[in-house]
């Protein structure tokens, strides 16, 4: 199927998948949940963060691992912004969306809210997703970049 064989309904929805999928990866990144971002991925994806660009994690069990080691002290919240996705065909889309990064330490029994740092975290992600056999729309490469970095 060639783009121009998608009706504009159908570009549509693609486009709607891929928002949903790119927010549901910063809800469940921020949630803490590994398992759900690793099944966010093809089997073969690969995930570069914005801090470490230049080192893609390969393999959805590397990614998986890469988000479970991540120190429990720390909150962070993920906001997306200025999304666009834009249709290759009826099985691939390219993404690119800004991203802002609030981290707060925390210690267990901690009453929200939490003081946040006072460093934020303004950058990127240029995502390519695909959809897999199964019509589900998911990660094939994620990666990460930084504009800014913000101190209070």
């Amino acid at each position: 199927m060639t783009l121009d064989d998608i009706s504009p309904l159908d570009r549509l929805l693609i486009v709607k998948e891929c928002e949903s999928l790119i927010a549901r990866f910063a809800e469940r990144n921020d949630a803490r949940d590994p398992d759900a971002i690793a099944q966010m991925f093809v089997e073969d994806g690969s995930f570069a963060r914005p801090t470490a660009p230049d080192k893609p994690v390969h393999g959805r069990e590397a990614i998986r691992e890469q988000f479970r080691a991540r120190p429990a002290n720390k909150m962070t919240r993920h906001i997306c912004a200025n999304t666009i996705v834009d249709v290759v065909s009826g099985t691939e889309a390219k993404a690119v969306s800004t991203i802002v990064l609030y981290t707060a330490p925390v210690e267990e029994g901690a009453t929200l809210p939490v003081k946040a740092d006072a460093k934020k975290l303004l950058g990127a992600y240029h995502d390519r997703i695909v959809r897999d056999a199964d019509g589900i729309w998911k990660f094939k490469e994620r990666v990460g970049s930084l504009a800014m970095l913000i101190e209070d």
